[in-house]
């Protein structure tokens, strides 16, 4: 079976890169446009890990983070925050929220993969 990633951007085309790569590395792959759709698509799809943009209108990235971690069935989800935002707060902000990795966009697709496969396997992420 494929780990199944949930990729929460509301940037399409970024969504579209990314949902693109990680198919072509053997992963499933869904994708959410913000916090709320992502609320509402993760119950179905169960995925080990999201990859969420920080910046989104409704609900952002720092708040669903928070909602899927007081949720028990998530609680062990890797989650990998993609941001624009250089600033150690917002960093901050994701990781108190629960998040695995805070990554700057821009970003290199392999990078990523990397990171992904390093979360799944339970090793420590190379900087």
């Amino acid at each position: 079976m494929h780990e199944r990633i949930l990729i929460v951007d509301d940037e399409a085309p970024v969504a579209s890169l990314l949902e693109q790569a990680l198919r072509q590395e053997g992963y499933e792959v869904a994708r959410a446009d913000d916090g709320m759709d992502a609320m509402n698509r993760i119950q179905a799809f169960e995925p080990e890990v999201v990859i969420m943009d920080v910046m989104m209108p409704r609900l952002d990235g720092v708040q669903t983070t928070r909602l899927l971690r007081r949720n028990r069935n998530y609680r062990d989800t890797v989650i990998i925050a993609l941001s624009a935002r250089t600033d150690q707060p917002a960093r901050d902000a994701m990781r108190d929220a629960g998040a695995n990795l805070y990554m700057r966009k821009p970003f290199t697709i392999a990078r990523l993969v990397e990171h992904v496969r390093e979360l799944l396997d339970g090793r420590p992420v190379g900087r």
